[in-house]
């Protein structure tokens, strides 16, 4: 399987690395790449994370990295990483399950 990054993923991705590389450049790319490689999991198992209680769809999952929590979409040839997220007040219905954003 192939794992795709959502625009907003992504985007939370860059706000991810730029927070840190506020105070080491070097350790945020370092950081990045260790979150990225936790996600590279999924394509071996998809079925790894829980079903997310609040979308509560069998293809829709989530599981924690590094105290992000990573929302994903299993499709049939891909697996769409939906949000990348740590703290409480993210609001989990914004999130498009299509990718795309709303």
């Amino acid at each position: 399987m192939k794992i795709v990054y959502s625009k907003q993923a992504k985007e939370q991705l860059f706000n991810i690395k730029s927070y840190i590389a506020q105070d080491n450049k070097r350790a945020s790319l370092k950081y990045l790449s260790k979150i990225k490689d936790k996600i590279e999991i999924l394509k071996d198992y998809p079925y790894i994370g829980k079903v997310n209680t609040t979308m509560n769809l069998k293809s829709i999952r989530d599981f924690v990295v590094f105290g992000y929590k990573i929302i994903y979409k299993i499709n049939i040839k891909t697996i769409m990483i939906l949000a990348i997220y740590k703290y409480i007040d993210f609001d989990e219905k914004s999130i498009s399950i299509n990718g795309v954003e709303q």
